[in-house]
């Protein structure tokens, strides 16, 4: 006889798991600064989403992937993106990948440099995530 199962959870197509390299220093000191933002730990997906939108919005935001480039992640932790902000930070990925290689640009290192820049004061809302 087989085995009965429950139903899988759906998940909305809207919505993607990435996972992310970071320093565990980094991943350690996330929630209290999530925390103390006035945020609880199921926005953390929210936090990050905010602070991705804010560093692409600025001009010339290439230049805080500098810093990543001696980063040495050795955990992961992961966010849920929406899929339209997957796509723009793919796209930005490549952008910057063809007019300057030696960025290493890639998902991890594109929502890590947010993280940071947030962590670091350097955040503005914007009008996108106003509206969430």
């Amino acid at each position: 006889m087989a085995e009965k199962r429950p139903p899988a959870l759906s998940t909305s197509p809207l919505i993607r798991k990435v996972t992310v390299k970071l320093p565990s220093v980094l991943k350690s000191s996330l929630p209290s600064r999530i925390l103390a933002d006035g945020y609880n730990m199921r926005q953390k997906s929210k936090w990050v989403v905010e602070a991705i939108n804010s560093l692409l919005a600025k001009e010339g935001w290439e230049g805080a992937l500098l810093s990543e480039l001696v980063v040495k992640p050795d955990t992961q932790d992961v966010f849920s993106i929406p899929n339209e902000l997957v796509l723009k930070i793919n796209h930005e990925a490549h952008r910057v990948g063809l007019t300057n290689p030696s960025l290493n640009a890639n998902q991890s290192t594109i929502i890590r440099a947010a993280i940071n820049r947030r962590l670091l004061g350097f955040f503005q809302l914007t009008n996108s995530d106003a509206d969430n």
